[in-house]
């Protein structure tokens, strides 16, 4: 008699940012040493405290199909198939909007959006919504998305999540002039913001939209 089996859900097969992260760490160590690393190297790899957090995470690779091996038994992890097919991707929060026109208040909103892991330059990102439209003349239309780095030193012409009075969010080019910060919309209609001391919250590294 054949075991009906029933089809896995394409959300149930969906890697969270954690998982992502271990499942590239093992892949990587894999290609560098031709073995499997145990739980405490993928922990201290990971800078996770407890390799029972990585065991955690590692079931659920395994009940999603990408990692296969039994037990606690040290080095005995092996990649499935799958993972050679496995267009990288991660969750990433959803944390708020972004005003690219008048500063508004920064939302905290509890979703996710998955994001191609080659877009990041690590997984340490967020992402945002974008409202307004005083970043046009860049391609920044109003309900894209940024993908932005948590990164706290920009550079002159960087586009920049700045926070103003600890209560507004704003998205504009940042500059650095004798004794103040410009942050500099892209649209020719809208004047630049003069600052002294904006809280950088990070910078942005992707742009996306939904047709």
């Amino acid at each position: 008699m054949k075991r009906r089996t029933t089809p896995v859900s394409r959300k149930h097969t969906r890697l969270t940012k954690k998982q992502a992260e271990v499942l590239c760490f093992v892949r990587e160590y894999v290609a560098a040493h031709e073995y499997a690393p145990s739980y405490r190297e993928i922990a201290s790899g990971l800078k996770v405290a407890s390799p029972a957090t990585v065991f955690e995470h590692v079931q659920a690779l395994k009940e999603k199909g990408f990692i296969s091996g039994e037990g606690h038994a040290a080095r005995a992890l092996e990649l499935s198939r799958k993972v050679s097919f496995l267009r990288k991707a991660v969750q990433l929060p959803l944390v708020g909007r972004i005003a690219a026109g008048t500063p508004i208040e920064a939302l905290e909103e509890r979703e996710e959006i998955t994001i191609p892991v080659e877009l990041l330059p690590h997984l340490n990102c967020f992402v945002l919504r974008v409202k307004g439209d005083s970043m046009v003349d860049d391609g920044i239309l109003d309900g894209d998305f940024v993908v932005v780095e948590r990164n706290f030193y920009p550079r002159n012409g960087d586009l920049v999540v700045a926070l103003l009075d600890n209560d507004y969010a704003t998205l504009k080019r940042y500059y650095r002039e004798k004794d103040r910060i410009r942050l500099q919309p892209a649209n020719r209609r809208m004047n630049p913001l003069f600052v002294t001391n904006p809280a950088i919250q990070g910078i942005v590294r992707a742009v996306l939209r939904r047709y």
